[in-house]
């Protein structure tokens, strides 16, 4: 956040936040999938399709997921590990500018306070009507 006086997003968690490659706060994804047929493409070589069951449990109709991924996005979830009464511990306040932009290939940085879960970045391009 760029000050004090920014208005913060209705939808910031900051105490659960995602960044991309470039230090931009995303929206949180909807979690899990809707069960359904997607078509899945990481804009390289492979589009194919991507079935996830009713249990969350997915399946590509070819290639692997590293097929799929959209290799120069880079996204990461962060979760506060901090029970400290300073608000700005573990939250977008403490991410180190100078950690990003995150170069094609490299891994996210931490942020202070915080535990990362990686997230590979596949693009939606259709879904299959029921």
């Amino acid at each position: 956040m760029a000050s004090e006086s920014a208005q913060r997003p209705s939808w910031l968690d900051s105490k659960d936040f995602f960044l991309d490659e470039n230090a931009i706060i995303m929206p949180q994804p909807e979690f899990p999938m809707p069960p359904g047929k997607y078509l899945v493409t990481g804009a390289r070589s492979t589009t194919t399709g991507l079935t996830i069951d009713a249990e969350g449990n997915w399946k590509l109709d070819e290639g692997k997921l590293f097929d799929v991924t959209h290799l120069p996005c880079r996204a990461a979830r962060y979760r506060t590990t901090t029970t400290a009464e300073d608000k700005k511990a573990g939250s977008p306040m403490t991410v180190r500018r100078g950690d990003f932009p995150v170069m094609p290939g490299g891994i996210m940085p931490d942020v202070p306070g915080t535990n990362k879960e990686i997230y590979s970045v596949v693009f939606i391009i259709g879904k299959q009507s029921v």
